[in-house]
């Protein structure tokens, strides 16, 4: 058996690479004055000794468990030490491996093999390190798998690990973190009465297994993490994020939970008039439908470009006479008007149009009172869904020729909800460190 090293032979040891590497920095860049790239060899050069420096404490930490007769099988039991074995971990330092002599032991109980110290790292089966793995997680959430490999990973932290290893790190992740999502993690702190908690609910187009699919986005936010930016517009710093590809349903499974549904919180749901959304916002009891002001304003357009033509003063004109009578609770007057004009068209194609537009409004009427809702203090515009379906959905996952599989999108899209969650990265990577 090797002697273990005492802490000064071990500080001896270190002193010296570091005396050594001193020497050779002084060299490299004071006296041959190589300094265009000074800071990038330091990097690479340095992390050689901090490596070194690593695994030499790795395997004086290993021969400390197995002095004082420490280190625990799964099942519990302390381990029966056999031999020391060289191992290679993968890290975050720059380089990667780490080179250490760590002791291997048998369980006398359940007959597993185990390195102890290994185990207490989180190391898995193929040497990385937990803060590795993570790191790859990360980079694979944020950027296709090929860019997180080459750009995130290689470029910048000077490390090299598989497209597969990445994409292995995001499946087995999304994966537990449904699980997460829908169990585990924190629901939204009830507001300041009577403010309310916002609901903004839409959709996204992902392709997956050969044709385009529907994800569903839940986006909730309390009225104090809005703040104004300037007159008329707010910005949402903190916010939950939730996705699933399915149904209605299956979106609810994983909003509820973030909701006390059965107080006297009141919910303002927002929303483009999709009936899906408003058949959910029923099981909020105590709630305010608000049909999206932008989305309103997009349909009074298209009757406007029916019946005037595209950017003409009539249609124009048309626009703002209507959008104003919104703004100001009228909205009667703008459904008759619209009533008028289809009686009275002789063109089936812009009867039609005026027909459908007609009917949305009418189904929306209690949801455009513009002005009330402002006077009352909300929020009228669903940006912060759109703009969590952009980030969420749209900047990973539809970009040029990005073809998905089940396998593949629902874990991502787990991840990239929790990614887009304020605090919730770190909670997530928490938990599942602990459940591991």
């Amino acid at each position: 058996m090797e002697p273990s090293i005492t802490r000064e032979e071990f500080r001896d040891r270190e002193t010296a690479a570091a005396l050594e590497f001193a020497e050779s920095v002084w060299a490299e860049i004071v006296e041959t004055g190589k300094v265009e790239r000074a800071d990038e060899w330091m990097r690479t050069q340095g992390s050689q000794v901090l490596r070194k420096m690593l695994g030499d404490a790795l395997t004086a930490r290993s021969n400390r468990v197995r002095r004082l007769r420490q280190g625990a099988c799964v099942c519990g039991r302390t381990v029966d030490y056999r031999q020391r074995k060289q191992v290679t971990l993968h890290t975050v330092l720059p380089g990667r491996d780490v080179d250490a002599r760590v002791w291997y032991g048998h369980c006398p109980t359940c007959g597993r093999g185990v390195f102890p110290l290994l185990r207490s790292m989180k190391v898995d089966a193929e040497g990385f390190t937990r803060p590795l793995r993570e790191m790859a997680l990360l980079a694979g959430v944020i950027e296709p798998y090929a860019s997180a490999q080459t750009n995130l990973l290689g470029r910048f932290a000077g490390i090299e690990i598989s497209r597969d290893k990445i994409q292995a790190e995001v499946v087995s992740a999304g994966r537990s973190a449904k699980s997460y999502l829908k169990d585990y993690a924190p629901a939204l702190e009830p507001t300041v009465q009577p403010r309310p908690i916002y609901v903004e609910m839409d959709g996204g187009m992902v392709h997956v297994d050969g044709r385009w699919q529907e994800v569903k986005v839940g986006c909730l936010f309390r009225e104090e993490d809005r703040v104004e930016t300037s007159k008329d517009r707010g910005e949402v710093v903190q916010r939950q994020v939730v996705a699933v590809r399915g149904t209605p349903e299956q979106l609810w499974e994983l909003l509820e939970p973030k909701l006390d549904v059965r107080g006297d919180q009141k919910f303002v749901v927002l929303a483009d008039g999709a009936a899906w959304i408003w058949n959910l916002a029923q099981k909020l009891k105590n709630r305010v439908e608000i049909l999206d002001w932008f989305h309103a304003t997009e349909h009074i357009g298209v009757v406007a470009r029916e019946l005037y033509g595209e950017g003409t003063p009539k249609a124009e004109a048309f626009r703002e006479k209507q959008l104003d009578r919104l703004a100001e609770d009228q909205v009667e007057k703008v459904i008759e008007a619209l009533r008028f004009l289809a009686g009275g068209l002789e063109v089936s194609a812009q009867r039609d149009v005026v027909v459908r537009e007609l009917a949305y409004l009418e189904r929306n009427r209690e949801r455009m009172r513009y002005r009330t809702f402002r006077k009352q203090g909300y929020d009228i515009g669903s940006g912060a869904v759109e703009s969590a379906i952009h980030h969420v959905v749209q900047q990973r996952m539809k970009r040029v020729g990005m073809r998905w599989s089940e396998g593949g999108a629902d874990p991502m899209l787990n991840l990239r909800a929790l990614y887009r969650t304020h605090g919730a990265w770190d909670e997530f990577l928490g938990w599942r460190a602990a459940a591991a």
